[in-house]
C-alpha cells in the first residue's frame, strides 16, 4: 500500500506572505491544528498551534513556520511513513508529487487504516503502563502543570473512588480561544509602561504546558468541568477495535482497564501504528 492510498487529498494550506491571524482563522474554520505553507506552489514550511505559541513575538508566517518540513512522496510505501512518525515528534507529513503538494498524511489516517484491516492482535502489546492521573476536583491550571512536569500529552481523571471518569488532553488545554487571549494579553503587557510582564508577578498565574512551548492562562475551575467522557478498552481488545474507537471519538490515546475496571495504562496512537510494520 502507498501513501496516496491513505492520504487526505483536499489539503488546507497557507501561502507566503501571510500572518498569524490568517493562520489562526484557518485553524478555527477547519478545526485543524497545522497547515503546510506554500510559496510558488512548493512546500516551504509547516505551521502548527505550537509554533504560534512558541514564537509569541512573531506575526509573519515566514518566521512562525517550521521551514523545510519532512515530506513524503505520494508513491512512497506506508511503511516509510510509519517509520518517520515513530522516530519523530510530529503527527503529519505533507505529501508531494514532482515537488508539488498533493496531500497530507497523518497518524490519524494510519489509525483509520488499522481500523479497517481487522487486525486481531491484542492491544496489550502496545500499552504504556506508567500513567499520570489527576483527581476530578483538581483545578485545570494545576492539571496543566502536572502534565508539563510529567511530559504527558494526556491525563486520565479519576474520582474519589479511584474510578476513571474522564480524560483531559492537549486539545482541551490548547483551544484557539485560550491561544488568542494569551497572545492579546501578552501584547498588551509588552506595550505597557508598567513592570516587565515576565517578572514572577506577571507570570505566576500562567501554566506552561509540556514541551515548554505552550503558554496559556488556564482556568482554575475543577478539571471535571472540562474533561471528556472516558472511552476505554481492555488488554485483550483487538488493535483494530481500539483504532475504531479512537477514530469514532477523535482521540489519540486510549485508557486501558483491567477486569475490575481499574485503570492500568494507556495506548498511544503512535504505538498502535507499529503494527503496520511488524511481521
Amino acid at each position: 500500500m502507498k501513501v496516496k492510498d491513505v492520504m487526505t487529498k483536499d489539503v488546507v494550506y497557507a501561502t507566503l506572505p501571510n500572518n498569524r491571524r490568517f493562520v489562526l482563522e484557518l485553524f478555527k474554520k477547519h478545526g485543524i491544528s497545522a497547515v503546510p505553507v506554500l510559496k510558488d506552489g512548493k512546500v516551504v514550511g509547516i505551521v502548527t498551534r505550537k509554533d504560534i505559541l512558541r514564537k509569541i513575538e512573531e506575526d509573519q508566517l515566514a518566521l512562525l513556520m517550521t521551514p523545510n518540513p519532512v515530506t513524503v512522496d505520494a508513491d512512497d510505501p506506508i511503511e516509510k511513513v510509519v517509520e518517520i512518525f515513530i522516530n519523530n515528534p510530529f503527527h503529519r507529513l505533507p505529501v508531494v508529487k514532482d515537488g508539488r503538494l498533493v496531500g497530507i498524511v497523518t497518524v490519524k489516517d494510519l489509525i483509520k487504516l488499522i481500523a479497517e484491516l481487522g487486525i486481531d492482535k491484542p492491544v496489550k502489546d502496545y500499552v504504556t503502563y506508567s500513567v499520570v492521573c489527576v483527581w476530578d476536583e483538581t483545578p485545570l491550571n494545576i492539571v496543566g502543570e502536572i502534565m508539563r512536569l510529567s511530559n504527558s500529552e494526556i491525563c486520565p481523571v479519576i474520582d474519589s473512588n479511584a474510578q476513571l471518569v474522564g480524560i483531559v488532553d492537549e486539545k482541551i488545554m490548547l483551544t484557539e480561544t485560550l491561544i488568542e487571549e494569551f497572545i492579546e494579553q501578552t501584547q498588551y503587557s509588552s506595550s505597557s509602561d508598567t513592570d516587565d510582564a515576565w517578572t514572577w508577578d506577571g507570570i505566576r498565574d500562567y501554566t506552561i504546558k509540556y514541551f515548554e512551548i505552550s503558554v496559556v492562562k488556564l482556568p482554575k475551575e475543577p478539571v471535571k468541568e472540562f474533561m471528556k467522557e472516558p472511552v476505554s478498552v481492555y488488554p485483550q481488545t483487538s488493535v483494530s477495535k481500539c483504532a475504531k474507537l479512537m477514530v469514532k471519538n477523535d482521540i489519540d490515546h486510549m485508557p486501558v482497564l483491567d477486569s475490575q475496571d481499574r485503570l492500568v495504562g494507556i495506548v498511544n496512537d503512535k504505538d498502535i501504528i507499529k503494527v503496520l510494520i511488524e511481521k
